[in-house]
């Protein structure tokens, strides 16, 4: 049993580089399983006195409550999540840390374990982090929990962000751009590559070079998407309120219609159908507003999973480097080795995870791009209609001595002129993103070809310790 004496928190930061990260694993408990030689070093704390300690171990009287509450609520229902953290190492010093939180999930997808993947925090964030936790503290001394969150989320809200899940995504893309060049996946020439175990090593570090580079290539093309977005989003609002005014017309058609008696019959089944028709156009937009809504959920889960799958394989990387050196100095005993195989297999675990998810989700997109289209065509036939009408609407027109009939058909085909020009200027995105989309999707088929070669190497890399 581990036993905390009392540690009195101290203003020395403790050393933790901007290249360097570190992990931890735990039991659903949040007991330590595991973690590697940064963590222990960072932290102050042999390993002996970390494994079997809960990780509130190093917990910092500065941090407020409702983060390790979010932080709880996220993984226990089988979420990542990504926080600001302020840890205290053995001798009371600090450190800060970008910690993002994985459940590692069994065959029923269900969590078995957590890992945390951290990183030094350099970006403007992090000031403004210390401030607000500052204010959640004086929140929970007067209100609790629930006064804390709702603290947390008027700040947010007043950052322009609107929930954390947005917040967690836009800080961790910003704090690996921040640090893509120093960051990154390890290199090797320094280091021996002459035994059959380290050549095993060297292969899962080249396959784990292309899956970064894949995830990069992905990333890049991330941004298409939420353009689009943004440009369905404006102009779906411009369709339905063309759309909306033609409604408006063809009420004011009707009404028109009823002073003629039965002279304007013909006149009030046109405005019905033109009625009928712009009723339906709103309800097209209106699922393709939710099919929007829709893909932008699943573009943000695609974001934070590249980002936390970017962080996976540098880790791995960072991780194989502490093992080959540790070999270069000597022998590694059997219960090490175990621990080293173990901790790979949990690694790689959660990316092939992301990246099934990943996947998962990029099919999700195809299937509500596909909707979209299908929606556009059905707005060009409602458009065509539209315009059917107004032909016999001013054939009708020329046949009375009634102007006004005149006036509101030639402002329905104008409507009808501007609606279709916005569903023009749709087309080339709409189609530019469904081809990008498949593109993704081959590139990870392809990840998760490299990530089941990765497992082959460790069974002869397991093979050769």
């Amino acid at each position: 049993m581990h036993y905390r004496t009392k540690i009195h928190p101290k203003n020395i930061e403790s050393p933790f580089k901007p290249d360097e990260m570190f992990f931890s694993v735990t039991d659903l408990k949040g007991i330590i399983l595991t973690g590697n030689d940064v963590f222990y070093r960072t932290s102050k704390y042999s390993k002996n006195e970390l494994v079997g300690a809960p990780h509130n171990i190093i917990r910092h009287p500065d941090m407020p409550r409702i983060i390790f509450k979010l932080l709880w609520d996220y993984i226990q229902s089988g979420k990542p999540i990504v926080a600001y953290v302020k840890n205290m190492a053995k001798d009371g010093s600090y450190y800060w840390v970008l910690a993002t939180v994985m459940p590692l999930k069994d065959e029923r997808g269900k969590p078995k374990k957590y890992i945390s993947i951290r990183i030094k925090p350099t970006t403007e964030y992090l000031d403004l982090i210390n401030r607000i936790y500052k204010e959640l503290l004086e929140e929970e001394k007067k209100g609790g929990m629930e006064a804390s969150y709702k603290k947390l989320m008027e700040i947010l809200n007043s950052y322009g962000f609107s929930s954390y899940d947005q917040f967690m995504k836009v800080i961790l893309a910003k704090e690996l751009e921040y640090k893509k060049d120093t960051l990154k996946v390890e290199e090797f020439h320094d280091l021996r590559l002459d035994t059959h175990f380290s050549k095993v090593v060297h292969n899962v570090f080249e396959a784990a070079r292309k899956l970064n580079k894949i995830y990069d290539s992905i990333y890049d093309k991330i941004n298409i998407f939420e353009n689009f977005t943004k440009v369905l989003q404006e102009k779906s609002d411009r369709i339905f309120s063309l759309t909306d005014y033609i409604r408006l017309i063809s009420l004011n058609s009707s009404v028109e219609s009823f002073k003629l008696g039965s002279k304007g019959a013909s006149f009030s089944v046109l405005s019905a159908e033109m009625r009928k028709n712009s009723e339906m156009g709103n309800k097209i937009i209106d699922d393709m507003k939710k099919q929007t809504i829709k893909i932008m959920e699943d573009m943000d889960d695609i974001v934070i999973l590249i980002n936390i799958s970017k962080l996976q394989v540098i880790m791995i990387t960072k991780f194989l480097r502490e093992v080959l050196e540790k070999l270069q100095e000597g022998e590694l005993s059997e219960e090490e080795n175990k621990e080293i195989e173990q901790n790979i297999r949990d690694l790689l675990h959660i990316l092939i995870t992301d990246a099934k998810d990943i996947m998962r989700y990029s099919v999700d997109m195809q299937e509500l791009l596909k909707l979209i289209d299908e929606d556009m065509k059905r707005l060009k036939i409602l458009i065509k209609r539209l315009e059917f009408l107004y032909l016999n609407g001013m054939v009708e027109s020329a046949h009375h001595t009634e102007t006004s009939f005149s006036i509101i058909f030639t402002e329905v085909n104008k409507l009808v002129e501007s609606t279709r020009e916005v569903l023009a200027s749709l087309h080339s995105p709409l189609f530019e993103v469904i081809d990008r989309n498949k593109e993704m999707a081959k590139e990870f088929k392809e990840v998760n070809r490299i990530i089941e070669k990765m497992y082959k190497e460790l069974d002869l890399l397991v093979e050769t310790v």
